[in-house]
Order: C-alpha cells, then structure tokens, then sequence
C-alpha cells in the first residue's frame, strides 16, 4: 500500500521532467536551425543574413502622390545599423510635385548617413520617377525603360462652349482676384495663363537644379543629350 502511493506521487513529477527535457531539446534545435540558416544565407563577403550586414530594397510603385509609408521605410533603413546599403526600386511614371521633393530629400539624406543608395528603373521611371532616382550614388536601367521626361505639365479642360450648348450656367462667388484661376467653365485669361506659367517655370528650374548634379555614368550622359 505505501509502494503505490509513492509512485502516485512520483508521476507528476516525472512529467514535469520529461517535459521540461522535451523544451529544452527543442529551444536547442531551433536555435541551431537559426544558426544554420544564418550561416547558408550569409553573402561571400561576410555578414550574416539574419544577423549580420544587409542590403534593404525599397519600391517606389506607380504615381507618386501619397509617400508616408515610403518615407517610413527609407528612415527605419537609415537608423538601421545591419542596413549598410539601399536599392531603390522605381516603376513610376511620376506624379505630384511635393511628395516627390519628399522622396528626393529622404533619399540624400539617407545617402548622407553614410549608406549608399543605388536606383534600379524599371519598365518607367519618367518625371518624378525619375526625379528620386537622381538624389541615388547610382542609376542603373535597362534598355527599353522609359526615363527622362524632365518637365512639368499643368493641363485644364475648357468647357464654356459645351457648358452654353447645353445651357449649363457656371456661377462662381469668390474673394480673391484669383482665386477662381483654373476654372473650366471659361476661357482662361492672359494674366492667368502669365501666373500659372511662372509657376511652372519656376518649378521646373527646381527639378533641373536637382537633375543636373549626376555621377558621369553611361545612362547619365544619355540622359543629357535626349533633353
């Protein structure tokens, strides 16, 4: 009678040990699957590519107007320590004017972190597309993509015929002389079109003040005698 309840007893306490040796066989197989892997990963050049040195990709995809979450990314790879390096994936064909200055001053200073930044173009990298890509050490394309495209385009239908056809009448209260400057219901006036081509003028000089400064590569050279 005392033997049985000594083993009753000794039960729980032999689970608890065979358990305990079964986690402890496990932590130790995963770990050094984690080693394993690290070290199959690992570049020619040292580095592990779990723990060690690594080289971040970045896409830039399709109009550029909402940049947060590119922005994000290109700032958590700048304060990154394994990130020794960026490529930066452009398929844009451009877009708004302010988030692509976004981009381009993300990427200098991500540059002038001491991390270079290469910019790899895809089937296009046209306008602000392109426009990022020139604030990286290094241009790489291939043939066929579609680059360049150094302008700036400021397009608004005028529907006043169609408006009068179809006895459409257009009213506009404002404050502000030009505050209704753009309005499709009218022919634009000549002091309008002075006003909106300084603009443009003027943020065309930025584009070019930012597109010149280019390493003296191939595609560069390339570049400058199609604009």
């Amino acid at each position: 009678m005392t033997t049985t309840k000594t083993t009753t007893r000794n039960r729980p306490a032999r689970r608890r040990t065979i358990l305990l040796a079964a986690l402890a066989i496990y932590c130790t197989v995963a770990i050094l699957f984690v080693v394993a892997l690290s070290a199959g990963l690992a570049p020619a050049g040292g580095g592990g590519a779990v723990f060690g040195a690594r080289v971040a990709i970045v896409e830039l995809e399709g109009t550029i107007v909402d940049v947060d979450d590119v922005l994000r990314e290109l700032k958590s790879h700048r304060d990154n320590p394994q990130v020794k390096a960026v490529v930066l994936r452009i398929n844009s064909p451009g877009g708004v004017v302010g988030p692509t200055q976004e981009l381009h001053a993300a990427v200098i200073r991500l540059r002038e972190s001491g991390k270079p930044v290469v910019a790899s173009l895809g089937a296009v990298a046209a306008s602000g597309g392109y426009y990022v890509a020139v604030a990286a050490d290094k241009i790489y394309a291939n043939p066929g993509t579609l680059t360049g495209s150094i302008g700036v385009i400021f397009q608004l239908p005028n529907l006043d015929g169609l408006m009068k056809k179809v006895g459409v009448d257009y009213v506009v209260v404002k404050a502000g002389r030009y505050k209704d400057i753009g309005n499709i219901a009218r022919p634009m006036t000549a002091e309008e079109q002075r006003i909106l081509q300084t603009l443009l003028d003027d943020v065309h000089a930025q584009f070019t003040l930012r597109s010149w400064p280019l390493p003296t590569d191939g595609l560069c050279r390339a570049l400058r005698r199609k604009t």
